[in-house]
């Protein structure tokens, strides 16, 4: 019994270098799979969320990306300056540390300055490395899918103060803006300035109403393509009432400003 089991013991050691050098020799004719990291890389898919960045030229400073953080990654300061239009952003911080790369903060960016890139390799050797200040010159970069944004030479005007009150027999003024915060259009929605309309339409016409709803994020989209007629101030956007009675003329640069504004709060009536 004993050469028997020998024998077929022999047998079976010599089956399985069979079956392992049938193996591999199967493998040494194909093309090989190593990656030989980090000289080599694999390339991420397109939807990748990877590495995030800031284009500063590009971003508005709407603050959207941090509201929509869900774990407060993000921390924004502001300020405006003599000589440039909307807010300059003089912080833009991203820590690291807590950013879980969910792409809440990209989505709902009106002008795509801020991204996921395809970059996933953030390992550091401090903590200080892990928290960036895209602000900073050294920071600097551009996402070529990002929506221009537009500059303004001068400084945003004051706006006027309200006109005095008609001399008796004089003709009746255009209406005045309902106050921020105050008066209701004629749909009974809170109306923060403006003259109140029916309802919003987003087709091109002369324009016979306009009017912003509360939510405004201060962007200075609308103040940008349609500066005759919007002003934004620190606080909300307001409606310049002495443009009125060029409305017609102006009505695709309001359009326009609806269209631009990332919170959807400019409403707009088309004259019948």
């Amino acid at each position: 019994m004993s050469v028997i089991n020998w024998a077929s013991g022999m047998v079976k050691g010599l089956w399985t270098v069979v079956v392992g050098m049938r193996i591999t020799m199967r493998h040494m004719l194909q093309p090989t799979v190593t990656m030989h990291y980090p000289d080599e890389k694999w390339v991420m898919p397109a939807t990748f969320r990877g590495f995030l960045k800031v284009d500063m030229d590009a971003c508005i400073v709407c603050d959207l990306c941090m509201k929509a953080c869900p774990v407060d990654c993000i921390t924004i300061e502001w300020e405006r300056q003599a000589g440039k239009s909307g807010k300059v952003a003089t912080r833009f911080e991203i820590d690291y540390q807590k950013c879980m790369y969910c792409g809440l903060c990209s989505e709902p960016c009106p002008t795509a300055a801020i991204w996921h890139t395809h970059e996933y390799e953030n390992a550091s050797y401090n903590r200080v490395a892990q928290v960036i200040d895209w602000v900073h010159p050294e920071n600097k970069v551009t996402n070529p899918n990002a929506k221009a944004k537009t500059e303004k030479p001068a400084a945003k005007p004051a706006p006027k103060p309200a006109a005095a009150a008609p001399a008796a027999g004089a003709p009746a003024a255009a209406p005045a803006a309902v106050p921020a915060g105050g008066g209701n259009d004629l749909d009974g929605n809170v109306v923060e300035s403006g003259v109140g309309g029916k309802s919003s339409n987003p087709d091109r016409g002369p324009v016979d109403k306009v009017w912003i709803i509360p939510g405004c994020i201060v962007c200075d989209a609308c103040e940008d393509a349609s500066p005759d007629v919007f002003h934004v101030t620190d606080t909300t956007s307001v409606i310049k009432m002495e443009s009125q009675p060029n409305w017609n003329k102006l009505s695709e640069s309001i359009a326009d400003a609806a269209a631009a504004c990332p919170v959807n709060v400019i409403k707009y009536e088309i004259k019948k």
